[in-house]
């Protein structure tokens, strides 16, 4: 199909038929017919800047409003000399998201007026022989990586003044209608290096005169409680887990922080502060594992299984993977009757470079010092004296991800509201366009005509929905999927649908099904796989054949095991056909061998919310 003609078939479905149908409350039921239509946006929701004492300690030049400015699409200053910007489009919306802890103490510091200096360690760090200065810091990032923050560091009059600064900030930035500078901020906890972090988000520019920090507790229930009390003083916020792939399976487990079991309180307690989980950015896929999806072939993509922290340590992936915590969402919503982990999803960067590092053919690292260099950046490391070397961390990060965002506007509150609802997908990187849809014993021809959907309003229902009660006991859950390529990007190769459900006996299961190939193919009805095999890129030039895929691509799966008494999960997967990875592309610029233990493609994709059958 004409890319042109593709774009306004999915824009009329998605303003005709996915605006107009009933979305979902809070609570997962299902909201009045007349809601208004809705506008994609892009955007990064986990951006940082100098402020944060990791990116501060790795010389990152970016500051605050450099974020901002990189995000609208200037260039700013990058660690190591260079100028970086986005070779696409401005961003629409974006959240600066800087650690909590020890927020503004390098910028505190260095001013002699400031209280802080009144602290004889910071005084030392900033006045004191080269020998005293080295110790003094070295005590004060010590604090910071354990979490064991210093009080004298800690006080409301360091803290309280820098929040108030990146709250005005963003408040400059903002331009409703035109850009969202969303408010928000990192809890960063890493018990036993296992990643627990999340970022906290504003609806509006009302929020406590201070961030909660790991250093208050590293206990995630201690922050959502925070939450609540933040909420009742009236300030609206949601928080967004990010890395699961490297919390050692305790971001989705099936206890509590302390090991107690799970109970209905804490249920609840979770799911009105967590709506949603990031699922792509720089330190890996969180998506699913090879190990929990063997009948997956694309599930190894990106992957970085070791804890955040704790590098050397590996990461356990049950518990620690958007998929695996859906189907876990399914037993514990038998045993305690509500599911804690009704999740949406997005992805976003963790950029610490005051950018949103998400192109692959412009990749300009994760952090400063770090990896700013981009020979060493492909380098391989040696563990140990004689030992092999090993490709690095740094060469495993990956370029990605990006937020896609069903609003009515491009407003910091219509923006919230989407992610409350879990009406979000989360990207790779590329801007794909994705919508789904779905209903009971729906058919083909509503898939070809938005006004039949559309008279059924009652019955349809977007991404991160709950579909309504089945209007009978054979009813067949039905997905319509609709997707359009990134110009800028690869053509697509093929659209799946992911179910997830649990059996009579308790017991959970998965299954990929291709729903649309690249030339239009229909997937094998047996194996329910597209039968051509898309081509690589040339790896000397980066160039894909555009005739390897399509622009647009939608269809309809109407499950023929579901009934209305199967509780199961389904959601979107686009790919795209295979195209440099970033390390391909910085390799050739450079005229070096490409780095092993990475591959040389990847197969970009978008990973939409799910919708649930009960």
């Amino acid at each position: 199909m004409h890319l042109r003609r593709a774009s306004a078939l999915l824009a009329a479905i998605a303003l005709a038929v996915l605006g107009g149908p009933a979305g979902a409350t809070d609570d997962g039921g299902v909201a009045p017919a007349e809601a208004p239509p809705r506008t994609l946006l892009f955007g990064d929701l986990h951006v940082h800047s100098s402020w944060s004492f990791d990116a501060y300690a790795s010389e990152v030049a970016g500051k605050p409003r450099d974020a901002w400015r990189y995000a609208r699409g200037e260039a700013i200053r990058h660690w190591n000399g260079e100028e970086i910007r986005l070779a696409g489009p401005p961003l629409d919306f974006m959240a600066l998201t800087d650690h909590a802890e020890y927020l503004g103490v390098p910028q505190s510091a260095g001013d002699p007026e400031h209280v802080l200096r009144e602290q004889p360690l910071i005084e030392t760090w900033a006045r004191g022989t080269n020998a005293n200065r080295q110790r003094a810091w070295h005590r004060i990032q010590s604090s910071f990586n354990r979490r064991q923050g210093l009080p004298s560091l800690m006080q409301d009059a360091v803290i309280e003044p820098a929040w108030k600064k990146l709250v005005t900030l963003a408040n400059e930035q903002n331009e409703p209608g035109l850009f969202s500078a969303i408010v928000g901020f990192e809890f960063t906890s890493n018990p036993k290096g296992r990643n627990l972090h999340r970022n906290v988000l504003f609806r509006s520019a009302s929020t406590p005169s201070r961030p909660f920090s790991a250093m208050d507790s590293p206990n995630p229930e201690d922050l959502w409680r925070w939450m609540d009390e933040a909420r009742a003083a009236g300030h609206e916020l949601l928080s967004i887990p990010h890395n699961p792939n490297g919390s050692d399976g305790a971001m989705f487990a099936e206890t509590r922080f302390d090991g107690r079991p799970i109970d209905a309180a804490w249920i609840d307690l979770r799911s009105r502060n967590e709506p949603a989980a990031e699922i792509f950015q720089i330190k890996g896929t969180s998506e699913t594992h090879p190990s929990l999806s063997p009948d997956d072939p694309w599930a190894d993509f990106e992957i970085i299984d070791v804890r955040t922290t704790w590098p050397a340590k590996p990461s356990e992936p049950g518990g620690s993977y958007v998929r695996d915590a859906l189907k876990r969402g399914l037993a514990l919503a038998r045993t305690h009757g509500s599911n804690p982990y009704r999740l949406g999803v997005v992805a976003s960067t963790d950029g610490h470079n005051a950018a949103s590092p998400f192109e692959e053919a412009n990749y300009s690292g994760k952090i400063g010092s770090t990896d700013g260099d981009r020979v060493a950046r492909l380098r391989p490391v040696q563990p140990a004296p004689n030992a092999e070397p090993i490709t690095s961390l740094v060469t495993k990060w990956g370029a990605a991800g990006l937020a896609g965002v069903w609003a009515e506007s491009n407003t910091r509150e219509a923006i919230f509201d989407a992610l409350r609802r879990r009406e979000t997908y989360g990207t790779s990187g590329p801007r794909l366009r994705v919508r789904l849809a779905a209903g009971w014993d729906l058919s083909r021809k509503d898939a070809s005509d938005p006004g039949a959907i559309l008279s059924r309003t009652d019955e349809v229902v977007p991404m991160g929905s709950v579909l309504p009660e089945a209007p009978g006991p054979d009813a067949r859950a039905t997905i319509i999927a609709m997707a359009e390529r990134d110009p800028l990007s690869g053509p697509l190769d093929r659209l799946q649908v992911v179910k997830g459900w649990i059996d009579e006996v308790g017991a959970t299961h998965e299954r990929v099904f291709d729903v649309a190939c690249a030339g239009g193919d229909a997937p094998d009805p047996t194996r329910h796989r597209c039968t051509h095999t898309p081509p690589d890129p040339d790896l000397t030039t980066c160039a894909w054949k555009e005739d390897s895929g399509a622009s647009q691509l939608s269809g309809v799966f109407r499950d023929p095991e579901s009934n209305a008494s199967t509780s199961a999960f389904y959601y979107v997967r686009v790919l795209e056909v295979p195209t440099c990875r970033w390390s391909t592309h910085e390799s050739n610029r450079l005229g070096q061998v490409r780095p092993r233990g990475v591959p040389a493609t990847i197969h970009e994709r978008a990973v939409t919310s799910p919708v649930w059958t009960r």
